[in-house]
């Protein structure tokens, strides 16, 4: 009877009973309670905040409710997707908008086929996306907890399934649970596949983290660049820090690779291109709705749209570097928290507030990784980087920012988990008088 009623809620429950086995697994009978109390509060109130938004907008009206309005277009057009399939009737026009370049997500075609097999699941989509998002934490939060230790990787964990911003997303309809889930499974399966010693384990880890990153670059643009770039560049990481031979050939790389574009028109060019094309979204997120935050010279802002296009496309190396450090700072600072004006800007700043916290943290949580697990630190902090790079440059609205940096958020949670804990113990230490603990033998040779 409930499986004919809700099909999607059924598979959840089992889902989550999985979960709550897997979450426990060889842990503490201690350290078991703490994880699967924080798990079960986090699924109770996600299940109480779907159940509020189907009673809400539960109505003839508006049949297809959703907390943001990206949501419900997502439900639409994977809904039209699946009619189309079935050879159900539907309207021309959202013919169109079904299969339209425009707009079009993996997602789109997942849920699609998620809806074939259990049928039109409108509200079912939810429990779907928290399913996404409480497995990827659950995955990284293991992961974590094997190369950090137990309690970093809890704090992690309840940073994770708490963060305000965090929670609605986990809720929604939105592609970024499913995001989080393949960024999960990707930085798992290179873990995995790096540190075990089965061929057929390493070769089964890394087609999973392929696949992963191959389905994150139908999620997202940039999914890509985050994700496999990430990848690459916390390897590269984990290959400076190895000795102090490598740290030293990769300087040397480093320092000819930077003479060869300063002293290379073409290399120059097509670095300052991108740079360029990256000024131009950002230019075009300045003047979509909401709040606007601005990171290019104050002259090209003050003209009309054709010429200051133009002006982008001619940006000499001085102002692109201008362009660059604002917005890496930017990617930090931004909502600024004395400039809130209305009311969600202002109810967003003990978040803005916690989020500084976070980085300053996860800082020190990289310095103390670096002892503690080298390969796991590497590979969260470039993926961090790969991902701050591919945001900072493009966005100019405060709610775009805090969405798309809300991808690498849970990454510093565990960093700052470990940074906390570090913390803690040397004002511990500090505290009771006692020596200062030396710096921490290397875990991984």
């Amino acid at each position: 009877m409930l499986y004919t009623a809700s099909p999607a809620t059924v598979w959840f429950a089992i889902l989550v009973g999985l979960l709550l086995v897997w979450a426990g697994h060889d842990l503490t009978p201690r350290e078991r309670r703490w994880v699967l109390g924080i798990l079960g509060l986090a699924l109770a109130l996600r299940l109480l905040g779907v159940a509020a938004l189907f009673l809400l907008s539960s109505s003839d009206l508006e049949p297809v409710g959703s907390i943001l309005p990206d949501g419900r277009y997502l439900k639409l057009r994977s809904l039209w997707i699946r009619n189309v399939a079935l050879g159900i009737p539907i309207y021309w026009w959202d013919n169109v908008e079904a299969f339209h370049a425009y707009g079009r997500s993996g997602s789109h075609y997942l849920l699609a086929a998620f809806q074939l097999a259990l049928g039109p699941m409108t509200y079912g989509i939810h429990l779907l996306n928290v399913a996404f998002f409480v497995s990827g934490a659950v995955m990284l939060y293991r992961t974590a907890r094997s190369a950090f230790g137990g309690v970093p990787a809890l704090i992690g964990f309840a940073i994770i399934l708490f963060l305000p911003s965090l929670f609605i997303w986990s809720i929604s309809a939105l592609k970024d649970p499913l995001f989080f889930f393949l960024t999960a499974v990707c930085l798992t399966s290179a873990f995995t596949g790096v540190r075990t010693k089965s061929w057929s384990g390493r070769i089964l880890a890394f087609v999973a983290c392929a696949l992963a990153i191959t389905f994150a670059a139908t999620l997202r643009q940039a999914g890509l660049v985050i994700l496999g770039g990430g990848l690459l560049t916390g390897l590269i990481f984990r290959f400076i820090v190895l000795n102090t031979r490598a740290m030293g050939a990769c300087a040397v790389l480093f320092v000819v690779a930077t003479s060869f574009v300063a002293v290379t028109p073409a290399a120059q060019q097509r670095v300052m291109g991108q740079l360029r094309r990256a000024g131009a979204f950002h230019y075009g997120f300045t003047n979509t709705p909401g709040v606007n935050y601005k990171l290019l010279d104050s002259h090209i802002y003050a003209i009309d749209h054709l010429r200051a296009r133009r002006l982008i496309d001619r940006m000499s190396a001085a102002e692109l570097a201008r362009f660059v450090i604002r917005a890496t700072v930017s990617f930090v600072s931004t909502p600024i928290p004395w400039n809130s004006a209305s009311p969600a800007a202002v109810a967003y700043i003990p978040q803005q507030m916690f989020w500084y916290l976070l980085v300053g943290l996860a800082v020190i949580g990289c310095y103390v990784g670096f002892w503690r697990d080298r390969l796991l630190t590497c590979l969260l902090a470039g993926t961090i980087v790969s991902g701050a790079a591919a945001v900072a440059l493009i966005t100019g609205n405060v709610g775009t920012l805090v969405r798309f940096r809300d991808m690498v958020v849970p990454l510093i949670a565990w960093l700052s988990g470990l940074g906390g804990c570090a913390v803690v113990e040397q004002l511990a230490l500090f505290k009771g008088g006692g020596p200062h603990r030396q710096k921490p033998a290397a875990v991984e040779q």
